[in-house]
Parts: structure tokens; C-alpha cells; sequence
């Protein structure tokens, strides 16, 4: 038996303050701002208003002092040239006139994870002991062997052989990452993937993992992390999402010339119903709540588990349902405690592993 799982890590040692803020559309905000900023900058020329944008941005974070406030929530990297001045009773200006005048980008403040958090995350993955996981909201591959090492070895003596994360499209640093007690013999990454415009479609990516099982099956694992509802779920949302997905189906039909055996999973950030969603459960592709022993009484997999949060999928192609056999939610690693008992050392929601919960499927490979 081969048990195959997804979680939403929300990142495993630090985390953008803006995405931990008390009131979310503040956090919303400064991820926008940090969003245009980085946009206009990375332009060959600034027009007036690209610089007059600058400048009411370096207003309200303070970009252009020498000694700019180190809480804020986007920041400065400045390595060579100068983007702002300010004289002096007068407002700030934009100096720099394109991409060429100067170098440097714009980031959003970090913060550590509580090592409480960190450890209920290394708790929940070792009570489901997973034989290949998918990792949502991952830094980047040397934090996810750094928690490999030194939480799921050390604390829970539950380290994998095999750990892979591909930097995605995302300037935040949230990642797809994969663990594995299997050779990964192959891998693609999608971050090019583009529309008829020129846009890149996948807000991360969408990596391909092809995993060598006992008996030399070939199982190919497509993590994926859909465009947030984070800055609201306006229509460019929603298409966004949906464009994603058809792309995602794509792929995964590609993946079945090369074994029976595919699997998408991650993060989807929409209900199953969603019109956003449906390309990804066409062509016999279904997710793990066809199982009867799904939980029918809370289907979702973040904060409370009611049906409106059914957002993380294990999605399977038609073989690879043939050979599921049991599947399930740990919620244990979520603090709510009036709806399910949460494992003692999770004591309050800074100590979560995380408000999703982690979907595992066991599959007779």
C-alpha cells in the first residue's frame, strides 16, 4: 500500500508579515503594493505616472529614508544607483528614470514561524507518515531539507530520502515541494507556460514529478497552488483560476503517455462545484471525496472543515482510482477546539501547523 498526501505548509520556518495580519485586508494591501512596485520597476522606462505611483507608495512605507522603519510591511533592497530622493520641503521624487538607472528590488518583510508551529507541522506529517507528500507553501528546497533534517529526522525520526521544490513564478516565496520515500527520476516545470497574450499562466507552477515505485510503476505527482481568493474573487480572479486548471488538465493528459498512474494535488483554492475548477475533473479524473470513506459530516480541509472549505484536492486519474482504497483528513494540526480535539501540543492557533489540514489517500500500487 501506498499512502500519498498534500499539505498547506503556509511556509515552514518564516512567513511575509503581510500574510499574518490581525486586519487581512492591511495584509492584502502591502501584497498589492509590493505586486506594483515591483511591476513598474522592473520596466525599461517609467513613465510619469509609473513614478508619480513610486512616490505615493514610498509615502506610505518610507522607502526613500536613509534609515527607512524596519517594520514595514514592504521593503526596499536597493543594491546599486538611486530610485528616490526627497529635498528637502518638498514631496519625493523618482530619479531614476527606467530599469538600467538602478538596481534593486522590492520585498515583503519576513517573520520566523514559532518553533511551536514548525514542530505541529513536522507532528502532523509523522502521525500520517505519508510515503510521498505534497508540500504547499514551501520556501524553497534548502528550508524544505533543513525541515526534512532537522524536524521530521530529528524530532520524529520520519525524514524522506528524496526532497524537491522548483522556484515557482511567486516573489513571496511560496513554493511547491515535494517529499518522497521514492527515486524522482524525472522533472518539468511549467513556470513558463504562457496564454495567447504572452501571460504566464501558473501564479507558482505546476512541477512534474515522475516517481519510481516498487515494481518500477511509474507514478507522475502534479503539485499545484491555484490563484488565491487573498485579494478577493472578482471575475480576473475566477478566470484566472480556471485558465490554470484547464492548463493543469492539460498537463496531466500529457502525463498519461507516460504511465496510467497520474496525480494532481495541492491547493486549489475553490470548492468542487466551482465553475473554476471543472477541467480538472474531466477526462475521468476524479478527487478523493468519491471515496465513501471520506468525512461526509465536514468535507473542507481549512480552518473549520465545513463544505465551503473543500479547497486542497488529491485528484486521480481513472487507473489510479481503480487502486484507491481508503482516504482521509488530520485535522489535528488545526486549532479548534470546540469542533475536534487537537493534538496537545497545538494549545492555541500561533502553535497550528497550519489552518489547512492535511488529505491522505492510500493507494494498492
Amino acid at each position: 500500500m501506498i499512502r500519498i498526501a498534500t499539505f498547506n505548509l503556509e511556509n515552514l520556518f518564516t512567513r511575509p508579515v503581510a500574510m499574518n495580519q490581525d486586519n487581512d485586508a492591511d495584509g492584502r494591501q502591502a501584497i498589492e503594493d509590493h505586486a506594483t512596485a515591483n511591476a513598474i520597476v522592473s520596466k525599461d522606462v517609467y513613465s510619469a505616472a509609473d513614478k508619480a505611483t513610486l512616490a505615493a507608495l514610498s509615502e506610505k512605507y518610507k522607502w526613500h529614508l536613509l534609515n527607512a522603519p524596519k517594520n514595514a510591511l514592504v521593503q526596499l533592497q536597493k543594491i546599486r544607483g538611486k530610485l528616490f530622493r526627497k529635498p528637502q520641503n518638498a514631496p519625493v521624487q523618482v530619479v531614476a528614470n527606467g530599469r538600467g538607472d538602478w538596481v534593486g528590488w522590492f520585498e515583503l518583510r519576513r517573520e520566523d514561524v514559532s518553533w511551536k508551529a514548525t514542530y505541529n507541522s513536522g507532528r502532523v506529517i509523522s502521525e500520517v507518515s505519508p510515503d510521498i507528500l505534497i508540500a504547499v507553501e514551501v520556501e524553497n528546497r534548502p528550508t524544505l531539507n533543513r525541515f526534512n533534517d532537522q524536524v521530521l529526522k530529528t524530532e520524529f525520526d520520519a525524514a524522506y530520502p528524496h526532497v524537491m521544490v522548483i522556484d515557482g513564478n511567486d516573489e513571496r516565496g511560496i513554493d511547491l515541494g515535494i517529499f518522497s520515500k521514492f527515486p524522482i527520476v524525472e522533472i518539468r516545470s511549467h513556470v513558463d507556460d504562457a496564454d495567447d497574450a504572452g501571460n504566464k499562466i501558473f501564479s507558482r507552477d505546476c512541477p512534474e514529478f515522475d516517481i519510481i515505485l516498487p515494481g518500477d510503476k511509474r507514478l507522475v505527482v502534479l503539485p499545484n497552488h491555484l490563484k488565491s481568493k487573498r485579494n478577493g474573487n472578482d471575475q480576473d480572479s475566477q478566470d484566472r483560476r480556471q485558465q490554470q486548471a484547464e492548463q493543469v488538465n492539460k498537463i496531466a493528459k500529457e502525463g498519461l503517455r507516460r504511465t496510467d498512474f497520474v496525480l494532481i494535488g495541492g491547493d486549489m483554492n475553490d470548492t468542487p462545484a466551482s465553475r473554476p475548477l471543472q477541467s480538472l475533473f474531466s477526462d475521468g479524473f476524479v478527487d478523493v471525496i468519491s471515496h465513501p470513506n471520506y468525512p461526509t459530516d465536514r468535507p473542507g480541509t481549512f480552518q473549520t472543515g465545513l463544505a465551503g472549505n473543500k479547497i486542497d484536492y488529491l485528484i486521480m486519474s481513472p487507473a489510479l482510482r481503480d487502486k484507491l482504497r481508503d482516504t482521509g483528513i488530520e485535522r489535528r494540526g488545526s486549532y479548534h477546539p470546540r469542533t475536534w480535539e487537537p493534538f496537545d501540543t497545538v494549545t492555541k492557533t500561533s502553535e497550528e501547523a497550519s489552518d489547512h489540514h492535511l488529505v491522505w489517500a492510500d493507494f494498492d500500487l
